[in-house]
């Protein structure tokens, strides 16, 4: 096997799509494997006697979601619900849930060799839940690990993951 097809074949197995989102002014990328979809803000459920972090509830085509703000898990200051705020639907496994994003920007291919890490760039708390970010002249965008997330919160409000 020729060098070059070896290097183009390494190059094409480790691309990966991310939704980009921005959260409290900081741009994040989500693996797209693990988004089901990107929608506007529909009517929000409180529920009551839940922590900060838990938005409320919300039905979308006859199932009921959780709706999380993560900016406490990544150590950001809470997010003010706008009416322009968009919910991505994270799956893991069985547990499907929405998040809070200020905006979305679209789908980014990242190549493994894109991604540095991004430890020193980020506060200590959001360690954990990024492996890595990638720079696109002078923007930074932090990839976040959407299984360690979904793990925190579940953790955190209900005692498991």
């Amino acid at each position: 096997m020729s060098k070059n097809a070896t290097n183009s074949e390494s190059k094409s197995l480790k691309e990966e799509r991310y939704s980009i989102v921005e959260i409290n002014g900081t741009l994040f990328g989500i693996e797209i494997l693990k988004s089901r979809e990107v929608f506007p803000l529909p009517k929000i459920t409180p529920v009551p006697n839940t922590k900060s972090s838990v938005v409320g509830v919300f039905n979308l085509r006859g199932e009921i979601h959780p709706l999380f703000d993560i900016s406490s898990v990544l150590g950001m200051a809470g997010k003010a619900l706008q009416d322009t705020d968009m919910i991505v639907l994270l799956e893991k496994d069985e547990t499907v849930m929405g998040i809070l994003a200020d905006r979305v920007y679209g789908v980014r291919i990242v190549g493994d060799e894109m991604i540095k890490p991004a430890q020193g760039s980020i506060p200590r708390a959001m360690v954990d839940y990024v492996k890595g970010m990638i720079s696109d002249k002078s923007t930074e965008i932090f990839l976040l690990n959407v299984d360690r997330i979904i793990s925190a919160i579940f953790e955190s409000q209900f005692g498991y993951n």
